[in-house]
């Protein structure tokens, strides 16, 4: 199950988190996390779609290599990265990066100072933001 406890996001990331949450909750956009922290195991998981288990290949980062996989010295989940989802007023979500609320979405993000993924070279990943 995916963690979307946003006490699970390093505490550098967790504010920022925050306030693009309520920046795009101002301008109307029905944003949510969808993934916080995730175990090396989950990323080996994700990291086998496309090569040894059926599915595309979504990620170049097997586990320990991604920033979700981080975590403080002492253990304690400390992702340097969320993914996120925008919901319409129908319930349906919506992943058209084009729109208007993806877009406003990705400044807030970036104006905060967030890396985007959708501006990662090797393979897209719209909905997620990390640490610079």
């Amino acid at each position: 199950m995916n963690d979307r406890d946003i006490n699970h996001l390093h505490p550098d990331l967790q504010p920022l988190c925050r306030k693009w949450l309520a920046q795009c909750h101002e301008q109307v956009i029905d944003s949510f996390v969808i993934y916080t922290w995730r175990s090396p195991a989950e990323q080996d998981a994700l990291y086998a779609q496309g090569r040894t288990a059926p599915g595309k290949i979504i990620t170049n980062a097997k586990g320990g290599q991604s920033k979700h996989n981080f975590t403080l010295p002492d253990g304690t989940p400390a992702s340097k990265a969320f993914d996120f989802a925008i919901r319409r007023k129908d319930g349906t979500l919506n992943w058209s990066v084009g729109s208007s609320e993806w877009k406003a979405a990705v400044a807030i993000g970036k104006a905060l100072g967030l890396i985007w993924g959708g501006d990662f070279r090797s393979i897209i990943d719209s909905d997620h933001f990390e640490l610079p």
